[in-house]
């Protein structure tokens, strides 16, 4: 196939008006020449641009992970492992990516560009399966160790864990409120995340790091109420620096997230997924991950008790929209 050829195929393609057998030759070219894969991403980057700014209307693509060679050619003439075309629609709104990685990746809805997730396991043990017990007092003083306020590691608690045999279960605040608002305490717990690793991914384009966290209030019957928080937080430099005179060092971050949900116990006691996202600036060196259970009315000067409030399945993941080699000049 000449490259006349191929841009005549790619046009109809992002047109929308690609035929079967045209599909199959380009699929073909795709399959076999990196250099005509390069030139279609580079294609779709200006599509999914063009549609994103409302200059070219058209159809609805989605491109699909390229599946292994066995199953690209089981049997005869599967739908391509490329291309997977369908009518325009009035909901369409731009390119949809799926791109084969090492690590984890899916496909995310975006108009923009090529996009990746994946999950970091330099956030250790986010299924508490590997600490048991009393976790350590205080702020961590090292990467990958669960600690903070009173919580325990147990297993086979009376509720159902979300991911492995054991749960966290926050059981008591251990340092004075420092706010006065109504002797609100709260049990922290904490994880040093390493990014240095990461520095790469960040200076490409876009990153964010993702936190998520199952959280679930045992409570058979409503009672006080309970806050629930997650929170990420990035810096630059060592964690020496903030160690000292944390929390207030927080305040030092490049950049934080948090998201929380509220809850008065009793019935459905089911698991409660909180998200939040936080910017990845290329000079991050370590994340701070901050589980919380929150009692914003605890009586003043009565100590904070908590134990039928768990946390369990906590995931960080790396986002990565990579910046589009197009630029829309406004007149």
């Amino acid at each position: 196939m000449n490259t006349e050829r191929l841009e005549h195929l790619l046009r109809q393609y992002f047109d929308g008006e690609i035929t079967d057998d045209e599909i199959a030759e380009l699929d073909a070219a795709l399959h076999i020449r990196p250099d005509a894969r390069e030139h279609f991403w580079n294609e779709a980057h200006i599509h999914g641009a063009l549609r994103e700014w409302g200059l070219e209307s058209g159809s609805a693509i989605e491109l699909r992970a390229l599946q292994s060679p066995s199953e690209v050619t089981r049997g005869h003439r599967e739908k391509s492992p490329w291309l997977s075309w369908r009518p325009r629609v009035a909901a369409a709104a731009g390119v949809v990516f799926g791109l084969l990685c090492a690590s984890v990746a899916w496909a995310l809805a975006s108009p923009r560009a090529v996009a990746t997730a994946s999950r970091l396991f330099a956030l250790v043990d986010g299924s508490f399966e590997k600490q048991c017990g009393r976790l350590p007092s205080g702020f961590p003083v090292q990467f990958g160790i669960w600690s903070g306020d009173e919580s325990v590691v147990v297993e086979k608690p009376s509720v159902e864990t979300k991911d492995g045999q054991r749960s966290l279960s926050f059981v008591r605040a251990e340092r004075e409120p420092t706010l006065p608002n109504y002797g609100a305490a709260s049990c922290d717990v904490y994880q040093l995340v390493d990014l240095r690793s990461l520095k790469a991914e960040a200076a490409l384009g876009d990153a964010t790091l993702e936190l998520s966290v199952q959280f679930l209030d045992g409570r058979e019957s409503q009672g006080e109420p309970v806050k629930f928080i997650c929170r990420a937080s990035v810096f630059a430099g060592s964690p020496d620096a903030i160690l000292a005179e944390w929390p207030l060092t927080q305040k030092e971050s490049l950049a934080s997230g948090s998201g929380s949900f509220d809850s008065m116990g009793g019935s459905p006691r089911s698991w409660h997924l909180v998200t939040t996202k936080v910017l990845l600036p290329p000079q991050a060196d370590f994340a701070v991950v901050h589980l919380v259970a929150h009692k914003p009315k605890n009586p003043r000067g009565t100590e904070a008790v908590f134990g039928e409030q768990f946390a369990d399945d906590v995931r960080l993941t790396l986002k990565t929209q990579p910046t589009l080699p197009v630029r829309l000049a406004q007149r």
